[in-house]
């Protein structure tokens, strides 16, 4: 049985049909539907019940995948320590994280190890984070990068960040600065807000609640790119957590604030991996140093601020 027809095998289990495991794969569907006939024949079973719209794993099937996901896993670790041996580096690096980390702490981390490994390729699937943790169970990535959720069984948390929610806003925005701004002033300006389905909406409106209050947002989207570019444009404010917006706020595009209610809106970053796996070298070596640019907790983005500016209206109406 060679390695070769069991990537092919778990592929098409995993896509639900070969015309979409020969695109992802980048490999001919003759040649997958070849191989995948070559181990019906070897095992004398059938692998799959060819169904209307696609191809499912039959009884069989789906035994050969729990052991095939872990015959290429060792695969992988045997390859990645005999070009250690041999003083190489080479390796793939498989990741799926939430968009937030997309767009600056997974790349600039990858950026650094490309740097010192040039002969290491990554993987970047940006998906929801329940959808992470199942692919980090399944085998399907080696690492992932979540906001906090039910934990899965198959999944081994190897860290956790504590970050805070941040009001994000355009540069001279009458918000920005260090003060504290209750959430009930949000309410004065257009809101963009996650959808009702992620963790960062879902503590926000709860936040909203304790508070008694609501906020329509103006505009909802899961896309961050779609985010920055209306809050840079508008009077909007965005409730996010401030390490995905980090990157943004240090080179000088937004303006931050923190939020009154920052202990309710808080939230944890996980790092996953799948439970009792061992490791290729390379995603090992860059597990540690991903994990080595998140502190346990991170300052708050305020810290980064010149100076401070005057108490508002709602400040002083507390005296």
């Amino acid at each position: 049985m060679q390695t070769s027809s069991l990537r092919y095998f778990l592929a098409v289990a995993r896509c639900g049909s070969i015309a979409a495991a020969s695109a992802r794969l980048n490999v001919a569907a003759s040649a997958i539907s070849r191989q995948i006939a070559n181990l019906e024949d070897e095992l004398g079973c059938v692998l799959f019940e060819r169904r209307p719209r696609g191809m499912a794993p039959s009884p069989a099937g789906e035994l050969l995948a729990r052991h095939a996901n872990h015959i290429l896993m060792q695969a992988d670790v045997a390859v990645a320590d005999i070009l250690a041996l041999q003083g190489t580096t080479r390796g793939l690096i498989r990741l799926a994280t939430s968009e937030g980390f997309a767009m600056d702490v997974l790349p600039n981390a990858m950026a650094d190890f490309h740097t010192r490994f040039p002969g290491i390729r990554f993987e970047l699937a940006v998906m929801p984070p329940l959808k992470v943790t199942q692919w980090v169970a399944s085998g399907e990535v080696d690492i992932g990068m979540t906001f906090a959720i039910s934990r899965a069984p198959d999944t081994a948390i190897v860290h956790r960040t504590d970050v805070s929610m941040v009001g994000l806003c355009a540069n001279g925005h009458p918000l920005a600065g260090n003060t504290p701004v209750p959430l009930r002033v949000l309410q004065e300006y257009p809101t963009v807000l996650m959808p009702e389905d992620t963790t960062s909406r879902q503590v926000f409106d709860a936040a909203c609640r304790d508070q008694g209050i609501s906020i329509e947002p103006v505009m909802t989207t899961n896309a961050l790119s779609s985010i920055l570019s209306f809050v840079k444009s508008t009077r909007a404010v965005a409730p996010l957590a401030d390490l995905s917006v980090l990157g943004p706020f240090l080179r000088g595009e937004f303006s931050t604030f923190p939020l009154a209610e920052g202990a309710r809106t808080a939230r944890a970053v996980h790092v996953h991996v799948m439970r009792d796996r061992q490791l290729p070298r390379a995603v090992q070596l860059f597990l540690d140093e991903l994990v080595a640019t998140l502190p346990a907790s991170l300052p708050s983005m305020t810290d980064h601020r010149a100076g401070v500016r005057a108490a508002p209206r709602w400040e002083d109406d507390r005296r």
